[in-house]
């Protein structure tokens, strides 16, 4: 997944992907290998993934993720897969229709707005995402409209250096739980800690707090 900064605005694209969840190929074997060290199976459960849910995930990129999350929440569910590298969504499209997706409907976002749905989500997801973006606090302000009340902000990110991950394309866990609070969001725990990379869940901050 390639989460490269476009400049200037960029257009809102919708696609609702025709028929049932399933699994896309991987020839190259990277799927396989980064869903070993996050286990979708694992971190849906973790995350609290009901059928029914709508979520919204910034940097789809080719759906790694996205795809295990229609499947979880069901044709009663949706997930709206944001990204702003065009190439990515083009190719998640095309794995939508490969695969027979339904619920999945693809947003071409702004570099610092992903133009998700307002007040429509349970949950906003993100997965090896965080470390790329230019500016999370941002990102993330123009986000949380999109969650209902109750909603959830649910982000998975490397652990500097942790079991020989990388230090670059991971962020320390006090910056993240701070960049999440100045952007509007509560840190509620960590879910649970992966291989190398920790499950963060946050909520919305309460009026007063």
């Amino acid at each position: 997944m390639k989460y490269i900064l476009l400049k200037g605005s960029a257009l809102i694209f919708l696609s609702v992907c025709l028929a049932i969840p399933g699994q896309a190929q991987d020839p190259d074997g990277w799927e396989a290998y980064q869903n070993r060290l996050q286990p979708p199976e694992r971190v849906l459960e973790v995350i609290g993934i009901r059928e029914g849910m709508v979520i919204g995930e910034i940097g789809a990129g080719r759906g790694r993720y996205t795809v295990f999350l229609a499947e979880a929440v069901g044709e009663k569910g949706h997930v709206f897969a944001n990204d702003i590298d065009r190439n990515d969504l083009d190719y998640l499209e095309q794995r939508c229709k490969r695969d027979n997706i339904p619920n999945i409907s693809i947003i071409m976002g702004e570099e610092y707005n992903p133009l998700l749905p307002d007040n429509e989500l349970d949950m906003i997801f993100m997965v090896n995402v965080y470390h790329h973006l230019s500016d999370p606090v941002q990102i993330l302000q123009n986000a949380l409209p999109s969650l209902k009340a109750g909603g959830a902000l649910v982000i998975i990110e490397g652990v500097p250096g942790k079991n020989g991950g990388s230090t670059s394309h991971a962020t320390k866990q006090e910056i993240v739980v701070a960049q999440m609070s100045e952007a509007g969001y509560s840190f509620e725990k960590v879910a649970a800690e992966l291989e190398r990379s920790n499950i963060y869940i946050f909520g919305k901050h309460q009026p007063g707090n």
